[in-house]
């Protein structure tokens, strides 16, 4: 037998198969991206509406692998609450086996014809969203001339019976044909590619149905991976669903072994053919878990708090604004003078972040600075609206003229906090690449940040007590920083000219500054307000 052409077809056949899913998935990602954020942006805790959206996104993107990397991105800016996150990827458990139902149907006759069409519509297509519907087509003709050369391939393989018991060794050692089915999953992160090798394999006579089954199991737990690697660095909601995920299906897979016995029984009276009745295995044991744990969710969340403990740094909320205060429009405005103290109460924590990152890059830092941003844009976005209903009262001709001075202020305190996400990104930027800057560029940002942290505390004392002396005091600080910059850049040219600072480092370390210079400049315009000058 000539082992070479067959593990030829086989590569090549998994190759087209493996590709062919990649644009399946990506393409119809692409199209429905949108829809799906807008989906799950509405998810509340309601399991039952949370497993049918997972279900049907999964189904739509043809991958419960990118709905578990979405819905860690959700946690991880903390727009949806673990127990309604747990619901959905149950549900995408379920609408991941539609990919198996789509294969089993065998359409290997026509499969050309869908390469073709596809490739015909993508080149001649203009808009980039009907290209996509071409790879769509594309690739799902690719998926099914895949598993025909792997089919054709391993065809041989049925008539030696070394070969064959060897394979048939899965069915017989439960544990093994599970981790098996798992390594496979893991080293291709996919459990529709796994899916399809084996209902190939099982359609060569390769494979009896009691093999098949525990190989799929093993898929069940493998597919786990890409959430638990998407996972890492994110926070703690993100490591408990991941983890969580990886727990259902271990647990589905040691009651399904169990239940073996039943599959082997009823599962051949659906269908005859061997594909299908992987297929339908696939199919019915996550829907046999999602009927078993959907209910205990909340259980379920408990127990992944005890597992992981610990709180997530979460984004910060309103408090001062209340609408009651309204009809009274002084006391109105003092609460929105206080919420934009503690606006920038986050933004001096931003920087200080920021501070830190440029000594010493810290992914969590990141992580929690992008959390503090979006808070920051939220209480503007609050504040703002807050500001116009106070302007729908009668208003003293001295609080008519002070709202639009608070407006200007609040979209000031927001790209203060854009300015500090900024550096932290730029620090990022420098860790990625091994960049590094000389002992004299550290110095010189270490004595800007300790000028910029003394505007902040000035800035602060003078919103919240309107004091012009603080105010006043921001602007001779601001005129020192500027002078400081300026020097600073210039410095930064003669280390390049002597070659002690490389210069994707300063290229780095010169958008600092900028930053940091545009950041001290708002802050100044909420104090020359304050002391009535420039526009306000």
């Amino acid at each position: 037998m000539e082992y070479l052409s067959v593990i030829v077809g086989l590569v090549g056949g998994l190759g087209l198969f493996i590709y062919g899913m990649y644009l399946l998935s990506d393409s119809l990602k692409k199209l429905s991206l949108g829809l799906l954020k807008k989906l799950l942006e509405k998810i509340t805790s309601n399991r039952i509406k949370s497993m049918f959206v997972g279900l049907g996104v999964t189904a739509l993107i043809q991958s419960s692998s990118a709905t578990s990397v979405i819905l860690i991105g959700f946690l991880n800016a903390g727009l949806l609450p673990l127990a309604a996150a747990i619901a959905i990827m149950i549900g995408a458990n379920v609408g991941t086996t539609i990919t198996a139902q789509l294969i089993a149907f065998k359409l290997t006759a026509i499969a050309p014809v869908f390469v073709f069409s596809g490739a015909i519509y993508f080149f001649f297509a203009k808009k980039q969203k009907e290209k996509n519907k071409g790879l769509v087509v594309l690739g799902f003709g690719m998926l099914f001339l895949g598993l025909a050369m792997m089919s054709m391939a391993v065809a041989p393989l049925a008539g030696n019976e070394t070969t064959r018991n060897a394979i048939l060794a899965f069915g017989k050692y439960p544990l093994l044909g599970v981790l098996t089915g798992l390594l496979v999953t893991v080293i291709f992160q996919s459990s529709s590619t796994t899916t399809g090798m084996i209902i190939a394999f099982a359609s060569a006579g390769l494979m009896d149905l009691p093999t098949s089954i525990y190989l799929i199991f093993g898929t069940n737990i493998g597919t786990c991976i890409t959430g638990i690697l998407a996972s890492i660095g994110g926070n703690l909601s993100s490591k408990r669903l991941a983890w969580g995920n990886t727990i259902f299906n271990i647990a589905g897979t040691l009651i399904a072994v169990a239940m073996v016995p039943i599959y082997l029984k009823y599962i051949p009276m659906a269908s005859a053919d061997v594909a299908r009745q992987v297929a339908n295995t696939h199919t019915l044991f996550n829907v046999f878990n999602t009927i078993v744990f959907l209910p205990v969710v909340s259980l379920f969340v408990l127990l992944m708090h005890k597992i992981i403990p610990g709180e997530d740094y979460v984004r910060k909320g309103i408090k001062y604004l209340d609408k009651n205060l309204l009809t009274l429009p002084h006391l109105a405005i003092r609460a929105v003078i206080d919420e934009m103290v503690v606006m920038l109460d986050t933004c001096a924590e931003m920087l200080n972040k920021a501070r830190k990152c440029t000594v010493a890059y810290d992914h969590k830092l990141r992580n929690e600075i992008a959390i503090d941003e979006e808070s920051v844009d939220e209480m503007q976005k609050e504040i703002t609206e807050y500001l116009v209903e106070i302007t729908q009262n009668a208003l003293q001709e001295k609080h008519s003229r002070l709202i639009p001075a608070l407006l200007h202020s609040v979209n000031d305190l927001e790209k203060v906090g854009d300015y500090c996400e900024a550096i932290v990104l730029l620090s990022q930027r420098a860790y990625e690449n091994d960049l590094k800057f000389s002992d004299d560029a550290d110095r010189e940002l270490i004595k800007l940040f300790d000028k910029t942290e003394a505007i902040m505390r000035q800035t602060r004392k003078a919103m919240q007590k309107n004091d012009e002396r603080a105010a006043a005091i921001t602007l001779t600080i601001e005129a020192e920083i500027d002078e400081l910059i300026s020097q600073y850049k210039l410095n930064h040219i003669k280390r390049l000219e002597n070659s002690v600072c490389i210069s994707n480092a300063g290229l780095v370390f010169n958008d600092i500054l900028t930053d940091i210079e545009r950041l001290n400049n708002h802050l100044c315009n909420i104090t020359k307000g304050i002391l009535h000058l420039g526009k306000r």
